[in-house]
């Protein structure tokens, strides 16, 4: 896939009062295949930094979002509004289940790139465990500013 875009990620988790924000600026393939919109981009492992696994963004017609994570710490994370889903989150102690309720889904993306925000809570048997909030946005990397 080409990485022609480019991609700006923004996450922030909030557990109990203390907030962690991480923000992220990469290339990125941007495409459609059956009304689906992917975005596909390539994280460093954060066990070892000199590999690289890729993650997909998929974006459904009914506003569905499922971030495919590769690498050690593998998921695949889905979130709809309004509803709680439970996955599998691999790591290198084992493997965790977690709760994930969608607040709120946002998506402005069209055939050139747009923003996706998304409101969601993590919980750990039934246990808050955290408030995220994820924020992207992806345009053409050869973009002409002056329009």
């Amino acid at each position: 896939m080409e990485e022609n875009y480019i991609l700006s990620v923004t996450g922030k988790q909030i557990v109990e009062d203390h907030a962690d924000k991480i923000e992220l600026k990469t290339m990125a393939s941007y495409v459609t295949k059956n009304g689906n919109r992917y975005i596909t981009y390539k994280e460093y492992d954060t066990q070892n930094p000199e590999k690289k696994y890729r993650t997909t963004v998929k974006v459904t017609e009914d506003g569905t979002v499922t971030v495919m994570k590769g690498g050690s710490e593998s998921h695949n994370l889905i979130l709809e509004k309004g509803v709680r889903h439970k996955c599998e989150y691999v790591t290198s102690f084992g493997i965790i289940s977690l709760g994930v309720y969608t607040e709120s889904v946002r998506i402005d993306l069209g055939d050139n790139g747009g923003e996706l925000e998304i409101h969601y809570s993590i919980d750990v048997q039934s246990e808050l465990a955290s408030k995220n909030e994820l924020f992207l946005k992806i345009e053409e990397a050869n973009k002409d500013v002056n329009g």
